[in-house]
């Protein structure tokens, strides 16, 4: 069964190396989808190192300050009228520890600030910094007072400590996206070259608009959000009259922006030229996504919603799991886990999940591909406990919190919604379809595949030499010249039997007049014998 197995394997590579190295565009959209891959990868990773330095700056100074693991700050108001607020639980009063009206003009500002100092201590991390507790202030509550080795020490007070919980609560945020989008790299090229290795145009269409909200992302993250951050961040610690009044962020801004500037561009070219290669791809598989030599029209038909679903299918990998995972991380490294009152409930239900995520693909790939009834009816279940499932998470005020509060996690939860309905929808047409020649013909095309044969292949080769007319180069596949043979006729019978009987006594005197035979059916030219 192993060695089986490995062969199996083998001819599975061997038939995606013959698809991909079809010809220059194959190549080319391969090619393209691994270099890009690692380009975008590199970027995504430096974000991360950025967001994760800074993250770190903040977290330890809010520790410092001993700020209650479980508080947590959400953001109202407008521009120069930002009103910052801090709860102990949800969703109990909160208190305001910043009220951009208020504080701005009459708080008594941090104990020794001096931006000009705090900017040689926060510019270069490299030279490191210690942070310790001070307990000085009049109303006995604890400030952080930072210290660096190349400038002098930079005091921070209580409010000061209290507001940056919300900056650490952003960048924490950042460094999350920034782990998911590099992740999302690396699946993103496996899609692409499944798309390509199976002349799958459901995957390549899938890729090609994963690519397209990968550039609407990065646009938003440019033209609003980091803006619009930079413009909080500035108006709650660094304004003159704030109770921090330092710049804590002197470089991150511009340094992010910059390769933002850099992802998006870069984002922007992918999705240019994914655009450009898959059009040829398409031409190349003559814009017919699902055929497949020798299939009827009622299976190429069923077949569409089976590649459909195939795409559904590996895309909700991806997106299930990473909305999932981003769940769980803030269950486990946010004030959230200190305030949830039913965090058992969630872990059962994200257990769940990462328990039938596989064997819920599995049934569904191969439920529709056997046309096994007790497979697709177990996909279809399972299928309808993540909707019920997560649907009920939606009672949870602190998951409707996160969801509000967090438009990523928002978006992967609402695509994941949107992907789980679709495949419970064509799994259920597929089901209505069985017993009507899909199986049948999937199971001849992976026995022409195991035998090295790939209709494809010649079906791809004569659109290419055709321009693209499938009927042209079917015709052409199948034309030949007819030998010309001699016709095989029946001779009349010897004049001295012509009438009469013959030896043994039959009459012959109604045999025919000499005719030609019909010509002989030639599949393949003639080859002289040796």
């Amino acid at each position: 069964m192993l060695s089986n197995a490995i062969s199996g394997m083998k001819q599975n590579l061997r038939s995606a190396y013959t698809q991909i190295t079809l010809n220059w565009v194959t190549v080319a959209f391969f090619l393209f989808s691994f270099i890009h891959c690692f380009s975008q990868g590199i970027i995504q990773s430096i974000l991360f190192s950025i967001d994760s330095q800074f993250s770190g700056l903040v977290t330890e100074i809010v520790h410092a300050a001993e700020i209650p693991l479980r508080n947590i700050t959400y953001l109202e108001g407008s521009s120069n009228h930002y009103v910052l607020r801090m709860c102990s639980d949800l969703p109990s009063p909160c208190m305001v520890v910043f009220s951009f009206d208020v504080d701005a003009h009459n708080a008594p500002g941090a104990v020794g600030s001096d931006t000009s100092r705090s900017l040689s201590v926060l510019e270069d991390l490299s030279h490191g910094f210690s942070l310790s507790t001070d307990i000085s202030n009049a109303d006995g509550t604890i400030g952080v007072e930072i210290q660096s080795a190349v400038a002098d020490p930079v005091s921070l007070n209580h409010q000061c400590a209290q507001i940056l919980v919300y900056p650490q609560q952003e960048l924490q945020k950042s460094v999350r996206e920034d782990m998911t989008s590099i992740f999302l790299q690396f699946w993103l090229f496996g899609v692409s070259a499944f798309a390509v290795g199976q002349s799958s145009v459901p995957h390549m269409l899938t890729a090609l608009g994963t690519r397209l909200i990968i550039v609407s992302w990065s646009a938003y993250i440019v033209i609003f959000r980091t803006h619009n951050q930079e413009t909080i961040f500035h108006q709650l610690v660094s304004a003159p009259g704030t109770p921090c009044e330092v710049e804590m962020f002197p470089t991150f801004f511009a340094m992010r922006m910059a390769y933002n500037i850099a992802d998006l561009v870069l984002s922007s070219t992918g999705l240019i030229l994914s655009g450009l290669l898959s059009w040829n791809l398409l031409k190349v598989y003559n814009a017919q996504s699902f055929k497949r030599v020798g299939a009827p029209a009622h299976v190429i038909r069923i077949h569409k919603f089976f590649m459909a679903i195939q795409a559904c299918l590996q895309l909700e990998v991806f997106v299930l799991v990473a909305g999932t995972s981003l769940w769980v991380d803030v269950l486990l490294n946010t004030a959230i886990k200190d305030i949830s009152s039913y965090t058992k409930v969630y872990d059962a239900l994200i257990i769940g999940t990462a328990i039938l995520i596989l064997p819920w693909i599995v049934l569904g790939w191969y439920g529709i591909r056997r046309e096994n009834k007790a497979m697709i009816i177990s996909f279809l279940g399972i299928a309808f406990f993540f909707i019920v499932g997560w649907s009920v998470m939606f009672y949870s005020i602190v998951y409707r919190w996160t969801f509000v509060q967090w438009p990523y996690l928002g978006c992967f939860t609402v695509a994941s919604f949107i992907l789980i309905i679709a495949s419970l929808i064509l799994g259920t047409i597929c089901w209505r379809n069985f017993d009507k020649g899909l199986a049948q013909y999937l199971h001849a095309e992976a026995a022409l595949a195991s035998s090295n044969f790939a209709p494809e292949v010649f079906d791809h080769r004569d659109v290419e030499k055709s321009g693209g007319d499938v009927e042209k180069s079917a015709d052409d596949f199948y034309a030949y010249d007819e030998p010309e043979y001699p016709m095989p006729t029946f001779q009349p019978a010897p004049s001295h039997v012509r009438s009469g009987s013959d030896s043994v006594g039959n009459d012959v005197s109604r045999l025919p007049s000499p005719v030609r035979g019909p010509p002989p059916v030639y599949d393949r030219p003639y080859i002289a014998p040796i």
